[in-house]
């Protein structure tokens, strides 16, 4: 039995769940800037956010925003690295 460094092991399933570095940037940049009130960032994978909110009004105004935001997100982190939003009601 091969022996893993616990820092391999955390970087393996940080990266299964879409926690990676990008997330915690975005995340940042997400508050500062978005500004929409109740929706979370939930993850993070393959140049797609996917968020959650339990209003519909917050569901629409990302909705209506989303080409605006990615722009906006692309711009801070420096190139074009996001390309869509998912948003979840529940």
């Amino acid at each position: 039995m091969a022996w893993n460094h616990a820092s391999k092991i955390i970087e393996m399933l940080r990266k299964q769940l879409g926690l990676d570095s990008e997330l915690f940037t975005i995340e940042k940049i997400w508050d500062k800037e978005v500004g929409i009130d109740g929706i979370k960032i939930v993850g993070y994978k393959n140049g797609t956010i996917f968020t959650r909110t339990e209003s519909s009004v917050a569901c629409c105004e990302l909705i209506i925003r989303k080409d605006g935001i990615i722009k906006r997100l692309n711009q801070y982190i420096g190139n074009i690295k996001i390309k869509n939003i998912k948003v979840k009601i529940g």
